[in-house]
């Protein structure tokens, strides 16, 4: 008979969850010749196992709380500047207005809603033209475009079609890390599409 490898061993292991429990004498020889060798027991083994799990869940809902958060923090955040989109006839107040809102969040330095002009046609080309958006950092020609020198990630949002951009609304915030490509933009795209009719109808 051939002699089982370790992959056979964990296998058998697996679908037979209680066999050690069947054969206590086993298990006690398994934990004495773990102890002979100065090593913590299968049942140290197993509830460090389980601590570790249970503080990877614990960062699991930590993070998700946060995120959570977050996302309602965004949601206030817009549904002010829904808000000012049926409040103000003028760009340059709604743009003054919606700078005012979104500012007021501690972890945005700035936002700028501009009207599209032929000297954002490379940022626009280089940053928006696959999918109308773009969150993180930008190089220092960008960021002389729309901010100051102390915006070190950005989140900017081409209003109306590549082909016929309307305006470009964008956030800068002094945290590297505080925009990112992996964040959840539902709430923001939502308003680009409310903010698009605005204008259109305001041109």
């Amino acid at each position: 008979m051939s002699e089982l490898n370790a992959q056979q061993v964990v296998d058998y292991l697996q679908h037979h969850p209680d066999f050690l429990i069947q054969h206590p004498e086993l298990l006690a020889q398994l934990e004495l010749q773990q102890q002979a060798q100065g090593a913590t027991s299968l049942v140290h083994i197993q509830q460090r196992q389980l601590r570790e799990h249970n503080t990877l869940l614990k960062n699991q809902i930590a993070s998700m709380n946060k995120y959570a958060a977050q996302n309602e923090q965004v949601y206030r955040l817009f549904s002010l500047c829904h808000q000012q989109l049926c409040s103000n006839n003028d760009f340059d107040a709604l743009a003054s207005n919606l700078q005012d809102i979104i500012c007021s969040n501690p972890d945005i330095s700035d936002c700028r809603l501009v009207k599209y002009d032929t000297k954002y046609a490379q940022l626009v080309e280089h940053r928006l033209s696959n999918s109308g958006h773009y969150l993180g950092r930008i190089n220092q020609q960008e960021r002389d475009l729309l901010f100051s020198d102390t915006a070190q990630s950005t989140a900017i949002y081409l209003i109306g079609d590549i082909n016929k951009p309307i305006a470009i609304l964008a956030f800068a915030s002094n945290n590297a890390n505080h925009f990112e490509p992996a964040q959840d933009t539902l709430f923001v795209l939502d308003f680009v599409v409310a903010l698009q009719s605005r204008l259109l109808e305001l041109a």
